[in-house]
């Protein structure tokens, strides 16, 4: 008796990586591609709000650290669409379009338009670097979750992502605590 191969879904977005078993992982692969790509979309504009705080910053010893760390995302950008690849899924079009857009977005900077450092907004920018980071550290945590299930990912780089994202959220948070004064005491 011979064993009927699992039909391709004709549905899906995404086809498996050389030698990874959609069957077998039990992974949603639509799911995973969508949850990548939306994080890949984020860090788009993420790179350049590090980007434009870092201007903010610019003659500080923040300036640098801000400039060290969208430096830091970029590269974990650039892993995340090597992993994309790594897995066989696929960046659509309008997702690579929104993330153009996104880009456009960051480099603006609609946060803090003038580059201050001594108002309301300078806060809100550093708090929303912290979140984003907080998100991407979300996102390499869930990966490392599911490593077990997809042969693909590498549950040790995973665990090691999501500690570097929450180290570069300590950063941020570091930079926000040490100009607090700055902002709010008179």
């Amino acid at each position: 008796m011979t064993t009927a191969q699992p039909t391709p879904d004709p549905h899906s977005a995404s086809t498996p990586a050389p030698g990874a078993d959609p069957q077998a992982s039990g992974v949603d692969r639509e799911m995973l591609e969508d949850f990548l790509n939306q994080h890949l979309l984020g860090s788009r504009s993420g790179v350049k709000a590090f980007r434009a705080a870092a201007q903010t910053w610019d003659d500080t010893p923040q300036g640098a650290d801000l400039t060290r760390l969208g430096d830091d995302v970029e590269q974990d950008q650039e892993r995340l669409e090597a992993l994309i690849r790594e897995l066989g899924l696929t960046t659509p079009v309008p997702v690579k379009a929104a993330g153009v857009a996104a880009e456009a977005a960051g480099r603006v900077n609609p946060v803090n338009l003038m580059r201050t450092r001594g108002s309301g907004w300078t806060q809100v920018e550093l708090d929303l670097l912290q979140g984003m980071l907080q998100a991407k550290a979300a996102m390499w945590h869930v990966l490392e979750a599911l490593a077990p299930h997809e042969p693909v990912l590498d549950a040790g780089e995973m665990a090691a992502l999501y500690e570097r994202a929450q180290d570069q959220q300590r950063a941020v948070q570091r930079i926000a605590e040490d100009t607090l004064a700055e902002r709010f005491l008179r």
